[in-house]
């Protein structure tokens, strides 16, 4: 883990705030509430009190989400400074939850079908290369036979001047200092590794924006 990460995070906190991304979290956190509500209209995703996971939970601004409608909610987060955000921001506001620190490549304090759902807080795009198919394979494994996943991440071209300097067409990832940070895959791309994992991917959307597009789709177990 960068010690960047648990940098950024005390800044953000002490800042005041409201998550990852500083001014862009509350945008973040409006998306997410629309998200939320999409879920909650489709047969497929699971009501409260469900068992949820998600995946890079930061400081547990989406956790929060599902936590106030109900949910039973965990996290996992390589930054400890943001987990211990999140278990104090869930005590201030009355919330259950639990968060650890953890790598979501490998989660062995997470027992076989143990979820509901699995939730993709905007964390699959952080994976590059074969740390995806690691991953999408755990979240097999902790789903149970019956459970869900939620993908919700970037994907498409690269759209504003930015974002198109710092794309590699041929890794399909953002770099930075020579080095990949972003996937930005086509949506079909990451339908198809969805499925090779295991799941069948029943609805999906594209949010377009100007630096680049954004996918959200519902998988179920397949």
């Amino acid at each position: 883990m960068s010690q960047d990460v648990n940098v950024e995070y005390a800044r953000l906190r002490a800042a005041g705030a409201a998550g990852w991304g500083g001014a862009a979290a509350t945008r973040r956190r409006d998306g997410w509430m629309q998200t939320l509500a999409w879920l909650r209209r489709h047969a497929d995703f699971p009501p409260p009190p469900a068992h949820l996971l998600e995946l890079g939970c930061g400081n547990g601004l989406v956790s929060a989400l599902f936590a106030e409608q109900g949910y039973r909610v965990e996290g996992i987060e390589q930054s400890g400074d943001a987990v211990a955000w999140a278990h104090a921001a869930f005590e201030a506001r009355g919330l259950a939850g639990t968060f650890r620190r953890g790598d979501v490549r490998a989660m062995p304090a997470c027992s076989d079908g143990c979820f509901d759902a699995v939730i993709d807080g905007n964390c699959l795009h952080c994976l590059i290369g074969c740390d995806r198919a690691a991953c999408l394979a755990e979240v097999r494994r902790v789903t149970k036979a019956d459970g869900v996943f939620v993908v919700s991440t970037m994907c498409g071209e690269p759209k504003s001047a930015t974002a198109r300097a710092r794309f590699d067409p041929a890794a399909r990832c953002l770099m930075e200092d020579g080095k990949p940070t972003r996937a930005l895959l086509e949506a079909a791309a990451i339908v198809a590794e969805v499925e090779v994992a295991g799941f069948r991917v029943v609805s999906q959307h594209v949010r377009p924006n100007s630096w680049w597009d954004h996918l959200t789709l519902l998988a179920v177990v397949a």
